[in-house]
């Protein structure tokens, strides 16, 4: 512990300290981007069946596709959801294992 910090490592703790006091994390609960999971791929699967009952090019272009679609954003959503949550998470844990450090 008695090397200094160098200027580069110094800005990015003070960034780090500084954005951690200035805002609140994106927290979701740990049960949210599931939500978003299951919403997804249930639209998914009952577009599929729905295009299967009455497979045709109109169907395919006017229920199966933008559905799709849906379900993968909301499926993207939910991940990205837990990954900007985890992140916040673990920011918030190392800017206070940092403060203790460093002050």
């Amino acid at each position: 512990m008695g090397r200094m910090l160098s200027v580069k490592e110094r800005r990015y703790v003070d960034n780090l300290l500084n954005k951690n006091e200035k805002r609140d994390p994106f927290l979701w609960p740990s049960w949210g981007p599931w939500i978003s999971f299951g919403l997804g791929g249930f639209l998914i699967v009952f577009v599929c069946f729905l295009t299967i009952s009455n497979f045709s090019i109109q169907n395919i272009n006017s229920i199966l596709l933008p559905g799709i679609f849906s379900g993968a954003v909301l499926v993207i959503g939910g991940y990205w959801t837990q990954y900007k949550s985890r992140k916040a998470e673990g920011d918030k844990v190392l800017a206070g294992i940092l403060s203790k450090l460093v002050k």
